[in-house]
């Protein structure tokens, strides 16, 4: 009989976490496993890639964007009928206002952070017992992996430094007491969660986010990038990240008209699409940069474009184990990347890359160096398959 392994995501849209998982399920395809997957909120573009052997248990999952008018409008609705669930209006109402509480004392209001407990209690209820459940990223699928999933076995997945993701660890505390497992996918954030939940020391380990080294490859021989003009003597940098504050494009436009006033000559691609594209716009322009610094949205395969630069950046304010950067190191891309915890980890595990400091100067130094620096790519292939063994074997 075969084991029956669940997946649960928030979302389906275009980000690392959710790309990860796809490369780890079309890994997984093995007839002696059943697999399927849930999405808390049921939407997202890269519903399109699932693999045809894995069963989508979403009614009816929508393949459309996660930032458009029409999500944040279902976001909202999701968020009503999770006060109102069963009834419990007060009583989530209050959980909520408790957590609100605590994130403004600390300075580390998030909205979304506020809203999972209650978007996963929105969520269908699955009737199916299954033999492994994975949450597979904090927030929504933790809460209800471990609230609403029937399984004889529950992990979970942490993606991102937890303290400086504004996350609360007196609500989440019963959550990950009750977890069998706990992945994290760096060693820094294992060690900084250890120390936040004592109690479930003995069960946090690191699981490096899993990535197709020759798919990637194959994808980046796909399609073309007419944005990208290449010139002479000009340099071709390129970020691919969501657009919101963490992210630091501030940061990353403000080094880009430092590098013009040093008549550094070279031109900044963005890939993704978020919340601040309009503020960064407008930022773009009073920086005087809007020649030379480029937000091109959204792309279903962002590839070609990251095989077409000269040196990939993630200047973030912090990270988990950045799959961008995986994906720059296995086309065989200089990186150049802010000097936080998942970064550092992560380049030093790779053995290439530079680690800068988050301030323009520092970054411009960053990429001068860079300039220098050999091409060269990392096989992660054979780590990656010890792991996924490793993960098969929580199914039983």
């Amino acid at each position: 009989m075969r084991k029956k392994v669940l997946f649960v995501i928030n979302t389906m849209g275009r980000a690392g976490a959710e790309r990860c998982l796809l490369h780890l399920l079309k890994a997984w395809e093995d007839e002696t496993y059943e697999i399927s997957l849930f999405s808390v909120l049921g939407r997202g573009e890269l519903f399109l890639e699932v693999p045809s052997f894995v069963r989508i248990l979403n009614e009816s999952p929508q393949a459309v964007s996660v930032f458009d008018y029409k999500a944040r409008k279902n976001f909202a609705k999701e968020i009503l009928k999770g006060l109102f669930r069963r009834g419990n209006l007060v009583r989530n109402f209050f959980i909520t206002l408790r957590l609100f509480l605590w994130q403004v004392k600390e300075k580390k209001v998030s909205r979304k952070r506020l809203c999972w407990k209650l978007i996963s209690d929105a969520a269908p209820h699955l009737a199916e017992e299954f033999d492994l459940a994975v949450g597979y990223i904090q927030g929504a699928a933790t809460y209800y992996t471990l609230d609403h999933v029937k399984a004889k076995r529950k992990i979970v997945f942490l993606h991102n430094e937890y303290d400086l993701s504004g996350y609360c660890p007196l609500m989440d505390r019963p959550y990950y007491e009750k977890a069998d497992r706990i992945y994290c996918v760096s060693n820094h954030i294992t060690e900084e969660l250890k120390k936040i939940f004592p109690t479930c020391e003995d069960k946090i380990e690191t699981f490096y986010n899993f990535t197709d080294a020759d798919w990637i490859r194959e994808r980046a021989k796909e399609g073309t990038v007419p944005e990208i003009k290449r010139q002479e003597g000009v340099l071709c940098l390129l970020t691919a990240a969501r657009l919101e504050y963490v992210k630091a494009f501030d940061v990353a436009i403000q080094t880009m008209a430092l590098m013009k006033r040093k008549g550094i000559k070279a031109v900044w691609y963005v890939i993704g699409e978020g919340a601040l594209h309009n503020q960064l716009e407008k930022e773009i322009k009073e920086e005087g940069v809007d020649d030379c610094f480029f937000l091109l949205g959204a792309r279903e395969n962002p590839y070609p474009y990251i095989a077409a630069c000269d040196i990939y950046l993630q200047e973030t304010r912090f990270e988990g184990f950045c799959t961008s950067i995986t994906e720059a190191v296995i086309l065989g891309k200089r990186v150049v990347a802010s000097d936080c915890g998942g970064n550092a980890e992560q380049l030093s595990y790779y053995g290439t890359g530079i680690l800068t400091k988050l301030e323009p100067q520092a970054i411009v130094e960053g990429i001068q160096r860079a300039v220098n620096e050999p091409e060269m790519t990392v096989d992660i292939m054979c780590r990656q398959r010890k792991a996924l063994e490793r993960l098969k074997g929580e199914a039983g």
